[in-house]
This record gives C-alpha cells, sequence and structure tokens, in this order.
C-alpha cells in the first residue's frame, strides 16, 4: 500500500486506462461506431480518442453526437401543398393600349390649274390690286386696297358687296374660302421695327386661321424692290424687306401655312426686282403679272 500511494499518478493513470476502455467496448457500440471499422482504427480505445478528439462525449446521444435536430428539436413548419393544388386568386391586370400618335402630316407644293383659285382669296395691298386687274383671274375673290397694311387690314371698309362697302373682317365672317392668300408689308418699312411688325403679322395670320378655320393659309414674302431705288433709300430697300422675309417664313408649318416668295422668279442675277417688269421701281409692269400668276400655279398644296 505503500508504494500506490508513493506513486498516486501512476494510479491515477490505471484508473483513466480502464475507464476508457470499459467505455470503449460500450462507445463503440453506440456514439462512437461511425468512428471504427479503419485499418488504423482497429482497437475501439482508438475509436473513443478520436471521437472525443471531435467533440464526441459518452454522454451524448447518438442523434447530438452527429450534430443531428432531435424530434423534440424540430422547427414547426407549415404543411406545404403541391404548387397544383394551391388555389390562387389573381385579378387580371388590363394593359392600356399604346396610343399611336401620329406626326401631323406635311405637305410639298404641286401643280394646279387656274380652277384651283375658284375657292381662293388675296388679301393685300396695290400689288395685289394689281393681281386682280391684270392677272385675268376672274374666279379668285380679292380683298386689295392700295395702301393697306397688316395694322388696319381687318378694320378698314375696302370690300365691296352688293352696294355696301364692309371690312376684310366682316367679308370673311361672311365666307368661308379654301384658301387664303396675304401678301402685305411694304407699306410698313417705314412704321415701328422688324419685331413689332412681325407681332402684328403673326396676330393677322392667327385671325385669319380663327376666322377661316379650314382654309390653307399662304404667307407670301414681300415683293423685292428696284436696284436703284432699294439702294438709295434707307427705309425701303431690299435688304430690310429680307429681313421681314425671312421673319415671315418662320410662321409656316407646312401643315396649314405655307410660305411663298414670288421673288424667285420676279429678280434678277443681282437680287432685285428685274428692272424689265416694273415701271416705277416697286410695282409690276400690267403684262408681267403673268409672270406671278405662272409661279403661283406651281406652287399650290392639294391635301388628299
Amino acid at each position: 500500500m505503500r508504494k500506490w500511494r508513493k506513486t498516486p499518478l501512476l494510479v491515477a493513470l490505471l484508473v483513466s486506462m480502464l475507464v476508457i476502455g470499459i467505455v470503449s467496448v460500450v462507445g463503440s457500440q453506440t456514439i462512437y461506431k461511425e468512428y471504427a471499422g479503419s485499418l488504423w482504427r482497429e482497437s475501439a480505445l482508438v475509436s473513443v480518442v478520436d471521437g472525443m478528439s471531435r467533440g464526441v462525449f459518452p454522454w451524448n446521444t447518438p442523434s447530438s453526437a452527429k450534430g443531428e435536430v432531435t424530434e423534440d428539436e424540430q422547427p414547426v413548419t407549415e404543411s406545404l401543398l403541391p404548387v397544383d393544388e394551391i388555389e390562387t386568386e389573381t385579378e387580371a391586370i388590363e394593359i392600356p393600349e399604346t396610343e399611336t400618335v401620329e406626326e401631323p402630316k406635311t405637305y410639298e407644293f404641286t401643280h394646279v390649274d387656274q380652277s384651283y383659285f375658284d375657292d381662293a382669296v388675296f388679301i393685300g395691298d396695290s400689288r395685289t390690286v394689281g393681281l386682280r386687274d391684270y392677272s385675268g383671274w376672274d374666279n379668285a375673290t380679292y380683298y386689295a386696297s392700295i395702301g393697306l397694311t397688316v395694322y388696319d387690314m381687318f378694320t378698314e371698309p375696302i370690300v365691296e358687296e352688293e352696294g355696301r362697302t364692309i371690312t376684310v373682317e366682316q367679308a370673311l365672317q361672311e365666307h368661308q374660302f379654301g384658301k387664303v392668300y396675304l401678301m402685305i408689308g411694304i407699306n410698313e418699312m417705314g412704321t415701328g421695327n422688324v419685331d413689332t411688325f412681325m407681332e402684328a403679322y403673326e396676330e393677322a395670320v392667327e385671325h385669319l386661321r380663327e376666322l377661316q378655320p379650314d382654309a390653307i393659309i399662304y404667307v407670301q414674302g414681300i415683293m423685292y424692290i428696284k436696284k436703284s431705288r432699294s439702294d438709295r433709300d434707307p427705309i425701303f430697300n431690299n435688304p430690310a424687306i429680307q429681313e421681314r422675309n425671312d421673319r415671315i417664313a418662320e410662321l409656316a408649318n407646312n401643315q396649314d401655312i405655307f410660305y411663298i416668295d414670288v421673288n424667285e422668279v420676279v429678280t434678277d442675277e443681282t437680287g432685285n426686282l428685274n428692272p424689265e417688269y416694273t415701271y416705277d421701281e416697286v410695282h409690276l409692269l400690267g403684262k408681267y403679272y403673268s409672270v406671278w400668276t405662272d409661279f403661283l400655279l406651281e406652287h399650290a398644296i392639294v391635301k388628299e
């Protein structure tokens, strides 16, 4: 006994080996069973030691030793039905049809004959008076007067009709036309400036549209004057006329308002009114109004 008391460490070692041996025999058939069976794990003791090195101890249950969830620990889940047995209610979603927005149709000039002007009205100053008197187009209507301006074109009583004299405003209220031709602006050269002129001009075109909602409106460029007059006159000159014409052209949308410029056919190589065509540097000779009418015949809009 005195020998055993002197060697306590040896005693503890022998006891531990005995316990481990017993556990090895029992555990190798339970929680350590999966750690046995390989060639180098023939000994149950080796299996136990291997299991304990992995955190598996004799007091673990087989299921918890493997990291499995026990029956008591099973999470509660809802019963899932097969997809084809699940009743779902879905509301029909109506997708609005995409509205097709058609871009406004534009038109190009084409050739017509004189009958095209049966429902046309020409509004303007002395140059339009010349068109009325010398063109030979008796089928068209003319609301024109010498000295007429954009500022008074609706208020001056210049239209002779059934024994009475009425304004252009009244005449356009009483009659509807298919085409409206406007040439005005030479008499306004000495009044205001380009901006004030264009403000009045644009308002006049808008009012024409109100009075004649279905008509094609032709805004005509102001006819040039002879070079000799243009060069010496600081007010009535072709550069100033061109500046106004550029602004008038901007009003055209090529849908129901169109810009036409008779200067394309009445000017010479210098870009001024052809001296052969005028008797006073400003107005056309009577026989040359046919140049204007021919131009109109080639610059017409026909809507299908």
